[in-house]
C-alpha cells in the first residue's frame, strides 16, 4: 500500500524538498507565531454576515483568554498580536464587506482524505460552493497568489472532487489582516503537478535525502545545521 502524503507535506517540499526528509524523521520542528494563530482563528469566528466589528471584537477578547490554554504561547507575544489585530479590525471589516457571500456559510477544520490518491490533508474552510479556502497571515504578491499555495488549493481540490464527486474549478486564499480573499480557478497543470510531487515526497520520506535545490530559503531555515553536516547522499532524481 502507498504511504499517504499530507498537503501540507507538499507545502513543506516546495519550500525545499529537504525539509520533507527532515520531518519524516522527526527533527524538524513546526512554528507558527502568535500572529498566525490569532488571525487565522479570528478569520473562522465570523458565523454571520451582519455586525463584523462586533463579532470580530467578541472574538478578541475569547481569544485573548482561550489561546493560552491551547497553545504554548509567550504573554508579550500574544498580546503584542492581540494589540496589532485590534488596530486592522477597522480595515479588516471594510475589505471583507464584500466577501462575506464566498466566506459564510461555511465548514471549518475540514479533514480529507483519499485512498485512491494517496493524498489526505485538513482544509482551513471549505466556502459555499464547496470552494477550497486557505487562510494566509503573509501579504499577497502583486497579483494572484503564491505558488505554493495555489499547489495546496489543486490538491485540496482533488480531494473535494473525489469525496464528492464533483469538479472542483475555483479555490481561494484568505488575507484576513488584509480583509482580502482572492479567488483563482484550479488548474488542471497544477493537479498533475500535484500528484507528480505526491510520489517525490514517497521517495524522500522512504529515506532518500535530495539535493539541496538552488534558490532555498538556507538563512531561515531552522534545519540548516542539519542540513549542512550532510552530505549529498540522494541520487539525482530531482
Amino acid at each position: 500500500m502507498h504511504q499517504t502524503v499530507r498537503i501540507s507535506d507538499i507545502s513543506l517540499y516546495l519550500r525545499c524538498p529537504r525539509l520533507v526528509y527532515f520531518d519524516s524523521l522527526g527533527k524538524l520542528p513546526r512554528f507558527s507565531s502568535a500572529k498566525q494563530i490569532l488571525m487565522r482563528s479570528l478569520a473562522l469566528s465570523l458565523l454571520q454576515k451582519d455586525d463584523l466589528e462586533g463579532q470580530l471584537r467578541e472574538a478578541l477578547g475569547r481569544l485573548e483568554v482561550e489561546l493560552p490554554l491551547i497553545y504554548d504561547l509567550e504573554p508579550g507575544e500574544l498580546q503584542a498580536a492581540l494589540n496589532e489585530a485590534d488596530e486592522e479590525i477597522g480595515s479588516m471589516v471594510n475589505g471583507l464587506k464584500g466577501w462575506m457571500d464566498q466566506l459564510i456559510p461555511f465548514e471549518a477544520e475540514v479533514e480529507l482524505y483519499s485512498e485512491k490518491l494517496g493524498l489526505s490533508g485538513r482544509l482551513d474552510r471549505l466556502a459555499p460552493g464547496d470552494t477550497p479556502s486557505i487562510i494566509r497571515t503573509g501579504r499577497p504578491p502583486e497579483n494572484g497568489i503564491w505558488k505554493r499555495d495555489r499547489l495546496m488549493l489543486a490538491g485540496y481540490s482533488l480531494l473535494l472532487g473525489e469525496k464528492e464527486n464533483i469538479k472542483v474549478d475555483w479555490g481561494q486564499v484568505e488575507y484576513p489582516s488584509l480583509g482580502m480573499v482572492r479567488r483563482v480557478p484550479v488548474r488542471s497543470t497544477d493537479k498533475a503537478r500535484v500528484l507528480r510531487i505526491r510520489d517525490r515526497v514517497r521517495l524522500i520520506k522512504n529515506g532518500q535525502l535530495p539535493d539541496r535545490p538552488e534558490g532555498s530559503p538556507c538563512q531561515s531555515c531552522h534545519a540548516q545545521t542539519m542540513c549542512e553536516m550532510r552530505h549529498s547522499l540522494a541520487s539525482k532524481f530531482f
